[in-house]
């Protein structure tokens, strides 16, 4: 997982490119990078996961939880998902109409607007 860069310009969007598995053995470090690059002063923070090819109810739960801190915060928090079982389960739990998704980092960043 990375945020790209240890300093994150306040106000910027960062993306954080998350791992292939996200499950309980990793969720919490999945939340920490999604909230470290938020108490850095990120406005939009894009969890790409389109490398990402499996999720479980953890990994949910550090997504969804990642979105409403931000949230609370005046930030946002942005997924990128593909095709396969992580979309799969954001349909199915209803996620994807909570949390904004996109097909690829570049309309995450096209599309992201300032918080308000």
């Amino acid at each position: 997982m990375s945020a790209g860069s240890q300093w994150v310009k306040a106000g910027q969007p960062v993306v954080v490119r998350l791992p292939e598995e996200i499950d309980v053995t990793n969720a919490d470090q999945v939340r920490g990078e999604l909230q470290a690059a938020l108490d850095q002063g990120a406005a939009t923070v894009i969890a790409d996961l389109s490398g990402t090819l499996f999720c479980d109810s953890r990994g949910l739960h550090a997504l969804v939880g990642a979105h409403k801190r931000a949230a609370a915060g005046g930030a946002r928090v942005l997924l990128v998902i593909g095709a396969g079982q992580v979309r799969r389960l954001f349909a199915l739990t209803g996620m994807d109409s909570v949390i904004e998704v996109y097909p690829s980092v570049a309309d995450a960043l096209a599309g992201q607007t300032a918080p308000g």
